[in-house]
Order: structure tokens, then C-alpha cells, then sequence
């Protein structure tokens, strides 16, 4: 790899509660329950118009409405299930986590080698190479790295050290060009 850091800089990580619920979020967004969120929207607004096409305001038959109003039912509750209900869940469990993640993660230091990210802690070392982490969502605030369905690597930005934030992030841009995601949160 023709750019990499020359000095290795250490980056040490403490992620708050907020930052890693959100990267839960923004992880289930890329590769999870909420996926599938732009094709929702567009089977709701579907629903929504077949119901009240299929209204039939001028016969007598009452019996007639049920089924457009059942269409027009099901698109906010198919909304609401997807951005309040699946969220919300996600959110407990991640708040569940946090405590898992405060304990293994206390003191965690990561270093950006030229094919591996090495994350060191207290108990454990871990040493993921960049082809086999599925994906990177970058954020105004986060680097979010997927390795699995159960796994991500959290990098919030204020944790870069002020000189060599703009080569890190240069690099992880460039190690992810085509597996990196920005997003602004993480509903679009």
C-alpha cells in the first residue's frame, strides 16, 4: 500500500454511550433489520395510494371500504414499525451492550498498520485485517468498522490526535474507498 502512515499513531478510544448506540444504528442500517428502510418507505406510500385509490366513495355498499381502509392502515403502521418500533429495540440492546463494551474496551488503543488495524486492551488484543471487515460508515463524528453481524470497531473523530487527524482519516478514507458508506445519520 503506496499510502500509509508513516508513524503509526496510536489512537486512543473512548466511546461514550451515545456514539455507540448510534454506530449500532448506522450498522443495522448498512447490513441489518433496517436495510431494507428506502424500500419501506416506498411500499408504504404504495399502500397508502392503492387505499385511497380503491375508495369507492359513491357506492351504498359499506363492506366496500374495509379492505382500502385496511391499505390505508397498514402504511403507517408499517412506518411506524420501522422507524420507532425496530429502532427503539435496537437502541435497549445497544444500551445493554455498552456495559460489555465499557468493560472489554476500558483503555483501548488502536493502531492503523498497512493491512491490519491492531486494537489492544487491558484483556484482549485483536488484529483485524482491512479485506476481511465488511464494511466503514463514516459520520461527521465516527468511523463505524463492521466486521460482522456481531462485531464493530468504533472510532469516534474527537479521539484522533490533533496532528495526525488529517493523515487517519486521508488513510481510512483511502484503505475503504469502495467499501466506505457516509452517511449523516442513521435513517438517510
Amino acid at each position: 500500500m503506496r499510502e500509509q502512515l508513516q508513524n503509526k499513531p496510536e489512537i486512543f478510544i473512548d466511546t461514550t454511550e451515545k456514539e455507540y448506540i448510534e454506530a449500532w444504528l448506522l450498522a443495522e442500517r448498512t447490513s441489518g433489520w433496517l436495510r431494507s428502510l428506502w424500500l419501506v418507505v416506498f411500499i408504504a406510500a404504495a399502500l397508502l395510494f392503492a387505499g385511497l385509490c380503491s375508495l369507492d366513495w359513491f357506492r351504498h355498499s359499506y363492506s366496500s371500504v374495509f379492505l382500502p381502509l385496511l391499505l390505508c392502515f397498514c402504511c403507517p403502521a408499517l412506518l411506524i414499525v420501522f422507524f420507532f418500533i425496530i429502532p427503539e429495540k435496537i437502541k435497549t440492546q445497544a444500551k445493554r451492550d455498552y456495559l460489555t463494551y465499557k468493560t472489554l474496551m476500558a483503555n483501548a488503543v488502536i493502531k492503523l498498520n498497512a493491512d491490519t488495524v491492531v486494537t489492544s486492551t487491558e484483556s484482549l488484543t485483536f488484529n483485524d485485517s482491512y479485506a476481511l471487515i465488511a464494511g466503514c460508515i463514516e459520520t461527521p463524528q465516527l468511523f463505524v468498522l463492521i466486521k460482522d453481524r456481531e462485531r464493530i470497531l468504533i472510532i469516534p473523530k474527537r479521539c484522533l490526535p490533533a496532528e495526525n487527524a488529517d493523515n487517519i482519516v486521508k488513510f481510512l478514507r483511502h484503505v475503504f474507498a469502495r467499501k466506505r458508506r457516509v452517511m449523516k445519520n442513521w435513517i438517510f
